[in-house]
């Protein structure tokens, strides 16, 4: 039998990968131009013939290797030319190609029962033109799947990694590895029985049945999932900001408390004539209220109430809290609950990690300001620096250094950061760490 040539290869190859970028891009909701799916497909027709031509004749590759291989390769050109992070990209990929080879199981008893001898096997020179009806189908079934995708604004990928982590990344596997041994199975059992033709309309119905029920129940148990972890988030949300009155509520109680003896210390030493000490005692005061209008220029009454709560409890915990606010926070395009929550969560993060300090160390700077990218937060704390095999990790939900039922922070804080399009890094060296927060104007 003559060998499948670059032609061949070229031929089903080249549109076949522009179908599929179409079709992964969707379920990232992004419709990209026309030249960026061109050059995409281009490149990955390049390597499917150097995966087939070269790699093929040094050894035998099985079925379904050459698959993962393929959206590895997708996921790294997507990655390239649209500049998306490659998670993103992988992870549309994996679905895409789960849908585009359901669609192809799907077609063979289709096409079986319309035209009696279509013979379903692998393309080669000797059959590529009898496959080429079906082919043709197939494009613009997966066409026409993107196309609602797209229409109805069905964001399946949209932010999978700030709700589920790698769980996403591991039901993605799941249903490619369940479509390609749909397609496997599919192949043998209508290339085995020579009598295939002969079926039947029930057979050939109940064939298509399993195939749809199969990777549509996957997809309700990944929605699920899904669905279970975003409750999951929202509840540690609520969670916090139920904390964050309480200790708003108790610091007013101590403030107010605090108050009423100043009133009375600064009336005794007035009417003893101790001039001088009272006041010194009054420059202390005003220092403090000079902190409180400090915090007043966010012009954000919850913002402020939640910075004036923070310093009372670095103050309880003999933490040195100093906040800048440069910037006023009335055009910031964030809930009140969620900037609550970014700064809360921060703030929290880095006064636990100078608790262990000795006082005089104990030092936490927060900075709220502007720039030409947006709104900037800066949280900086002087305790020990954070290994980078930690750093990598300090995102993912769940994680966390301090025991079993932490974790949640940090990730519901890059969750809302992510969900106004903004952007968080967290640097470390031997003067402590840094996180910053950019949010778009």
């Amino acid at each position: 039998m003559p060998e499948i040539t670059f032609t061949i290869i070229l031929f089903y190859s080249f549109p076949e990968a522009m179908v599929l970028v179409l079709l992964s891009l969707s379920l990232l909701g992004i419709r990209p131009g026309f030249r960026k799916i061109l050059l995409i497909g281009g490149i990955q027709a390049l390597f499917d013939v150097l995966l087939f031509l070269v790699v093929g004749k040094l050894i035998a590759i099985p079925f379904g290797v050459h698959t993962v291989a393929q959206i590895a390769a997708m996921a790294m050109i997507i990655r390239r030319v649209m500049r998306f992070p490659y998670q993103d990209s992988c992870l549309a990929v994996l679905f895409g190609f789960s849908i585009y080879l359901c669609i192809e199981t799907l077609m063979y008893p289709a096409m079986i029962f319309i035209i009696k001898d279509f013979v379903p096997s692998v393309v080669s020179p000797d059959n590529w033109w009898q496959r080429l009806p079906m082919f043709i189908m197939q494009l613009m079934i997966t066409l026409l799947v993107a196309f609602l995708i797209y229409r109805f604004n069905i964001r399946f990928m949209s932010g999978w990694k700030r709700k589920t982590g790698n769980s996403l990344f591991l039901l993605a596997s799941l249903m490619l590895v369940q479509s390609i041994l749909m397609l496997w199975l599919g192949l043998q059992y209508y290339i085995d029985d020579k009598n295939h033709a002969n079926f039947g309309i029930p057979i050939h119905f109940s064939f298509v049945l399993m195939n749809t029920a199969i990777p549509v129940i996957t997809l309700m148990v990944i929605k699920q999932c899904m669905e279970f972890i975003r409750n999951e988030v929202e509840t540690q949300a609520q969670l916090d900001n139920l904390r964050h009155i309480e200790e708003l509520l108790n610091t007013m109680r101590v403030q107010r408390h605090n108050f009423t003896h100043e009133l009375q210390v600064i009336y005794g030493l007035l009417e003893v004539q101790a001039f001088q000490e009272a006041r010194d005692y009054l420059k202390k005061s005003v220092n403090e209220v000079a902190a409180t209008s400090e915090l007043v220029r966010t012009d954000n009454l919850g913002v402020t109430a939640l910075l004036h709560t923070k310093a009372g409890l670095a103050e309880a915990r003999s933490i040195d809290l100093h906040i800048t606010v440069k910037t006023s926070l009335r055009q910031l395009p964030l809930e009140v609950r969620d900037v609550n929550l970014i700064l809360g969560n921060l703030i929290d993060n880095a006064m636990e990690a100078v608790a262990q300090l000795p006082v005089p160390e104990r030092k936490v700077e927060v900075m709220i300001g502007q720039d030409l990218r947006g709104f900037v937060v800066e949280v900086n704390n002087s305790g020990s620096p954070i290994s980078p095999e930690v750093s990598a990790k300090i995102f993912m939900p769940g994680f966390s250094t301090k025991g079993e039922g932490r974790g949640m922070g940090l990730y519901s804080v890059q969750t809302l950061v992510h969900k106004y399009n903004g952007d968080i890094q967290a640097e470390s060296d031997g003067n402590g760490t840094s996180f910053r927060v950019v949010i778009p104007g």
